[in-house]
């Protein structure tokens, strides 16, 4: 299936067996960046007040629990706590992206980051996250385990 396009757009579209021009729309093609950077930086800004948020919920609720004088180690405040500890590196992640000249974090890593900081800010929430869920498969084992041998049938 062939479809030609006609006008300034066209010189913008490959084609098979031929290689992009960088003529007129191509420019966006040569240097690679498929978002404009106003639209990443709105990301950026709008990715890290919604963690922020997401820290402020989780720090608020370890509060309550504490002046509640709730279980101090029980499985809603291991939740909270890992999701404390993913919000606050997501947060500090996007929050990066202003002193990076607005580029979003996660499309481009800056190359100049050493190993640790690196592993922390991009391969460590993906491990809370991991850990979050085996929380979470414990509790519900350990739920369905508290109800007896009640079958559930769909």
């Amino acid at each position: 299936m062939r479809v030609s396009v006609s006008g300034p757009a066209a010189a913008a579209v490959p084609t098979a067996g031929r290689e992009p021009s960088t003529s007129g729309g191509g420019a966006v093609a040569a240097s690679g960046a498929a978002v404009p950077g106003s639209v990443q930086l709105a990301l950026s800004v709008l990715h890290a007040l919604l963690y922020a948020a997401l820290f402020a919920f989780a720090y608020l609720q370890l509060w309550r629990l504490l002046l509640y004088r709730e279980r101090r180690l029980s499985y809603q405040s291991l939740c909270l706590f890992l999701c404390l500890a993913w919000a606050a590196l997501r947060t500090t992640l996007f929050s990066a992206a202003f002193s990076l000249s607005g580029s979003l974090p996660l499309l481009r890593p800056p190359s100049r980051l050493h190993f640790f900081p690196h592993w922390l800010l991009y391969c460590f929430p993906s491990c809370l996250q991991f850990s979050t869920l085996c929380l979470l498969n414990l509790y519900l084992a350990e739920m369905t385990e508290a109800e007896g041998s009640t079958s559930y049938t769909l």
